[in-house]
């Protein structure tokens, strides 16, 4: 039983475990999200201004900037019971608590998953009381979908109006080639650097079985370079994760799998944007971010009746990407 093993032993490997867990999804939040304490900031203003010519004595008018608009970061709480009662502590080993820890962190993951899809995927902008915060109520956005923001102009002058849309649907009746590359070109236009194909495990044979495709596939062959006649020189690996890897190439774009990218939708990203899609707000107060065991006594952390976790997406870099939805034509 898990009480002649050691309680602090138990409680240590699971609080390890739990570090060791949101030290991963810390990392892999680089990617596609910005992980910031900040509420709320001004997104959108753009230096909109041109060089006049002069005489020897002229000075050019005073000219102004395109002005901003306020976005905010939600944050929410979640809650598991771990179901820790006496009667269950008495009788329970360490493999049954550490398989119970397993299993919130498993919900925990699904969980995040759900709430970053629903903020890259959601189209429609909402309000949110910030209890967590100063109790003020929010104004939280979404990528592009046309609410008449203001639109930062590309480095090469291209202004976008405020009818700008980053949610669409398919230009025919089913999907085809010819989406995909719009879709992508919602997001080459702002000229931002790294754009790449997110897309669901189950939509590489789409892509693959598309008229016209685009897409290059990565194969499982080993290609020798000199005189080969087939195959790309970038193979694909059993030992990656199938949800979450390089799949192949469209147009030359990478074509990525994504765990939190639902099936039937397709997403282009620009990677190295300054400004990330998305906004993984944190508390302000270290301790309180990422899954944590809640302790009835602080100094046995196996009277835990539950874990708890906040977690905030909300847009921010809203031109910085771009969502199709395969499965519904001209809507989103």
């Amino acid at each position: 039983p898990a009480s002649q093993f050691g309680f602090d032993n138990i409680a240590r490997a699971i609080q390890a475990h739990l570090d060791w867990l949101n030290g991963q999804v810390a990392d892999q939040m680089g990617l596609i999200a910005e992980s910031s304490t900040d509420v709320r900031r001004v997104w959108g203003g753009s230096e909109n201004m041109q060089m006049k010519e002069v005489d020897e004595l002229g000075v050019a008018r005073t000219q102004k900037d395109t002005n901003g608009v306020e976005i905010d970061f939600p944050l929410r709480k979640f809650s598991i019971s771990t179901g820790w009662t006496s009667d269950f502590i008495a009788r329970a080993t360490p493999a049954d608590l550490a398989q119970k820890a397993l299993d919130v962190e498993t919900a925990y993951v699904t969980r995040l998953r759900q709430e970053l899809s629903a903020a890259l995927f959601g189209k429609a902008n909402y309000s949110f009381v910030d209890w967590l915060g100063d109790g003020t109520t929010l104004a939280i956005k979404k990528l592009l979908n046309a609410d008449g923001t203001a639109i930062p102009n590309a480095p090469d002058g291209t202004t976008f109006a405020g009818t700008h849309q980053h949610y669409v649907g398919t230009s025919g009746a089913s999907l085809a080639y010819t989406d995909i590359d719009t879709l992508i070109a919602n997001v080459t236009e702002h000229m931002l650097g790294g754009v790449k194909l997110f897309i669901n495990r189950a939509n590489v044979a789409t892509l693959t079985a598309l008229s016209g495709t685009k897409f290059t596939a990565l194969t499982l062959a080993v290609v020798a370079v000199p005189g080969r006649t087939s195959g790309t020189v970038v193979t694909d690996s059993v030992q990656d994760d199938p949800d979450n890897k390089l799949v192949g190439y469209w147009a030359g774009y990478e074509v990525h799998t994504r765990s939190w990218v639902p099936s039937g939708y397709y997403m282009a990203f620009a990677t190295q944007s300054p400004q990330k899609p998305i906004v993984h707000r944190l508390d302000k107060f270290t301790a309180l971010n990422g899954m944590r065991m809640v302790y009835q006594l602080n100094a046995h952390p196996l009277t835990a009746q539950t874990f708890e976790s906040e977690i905030g997406f909300g847009a921010w870099g809203r031109h910085a990407a771009a969502v199709l939805d395969g499965g519904h034509q001209t809507t989103y």
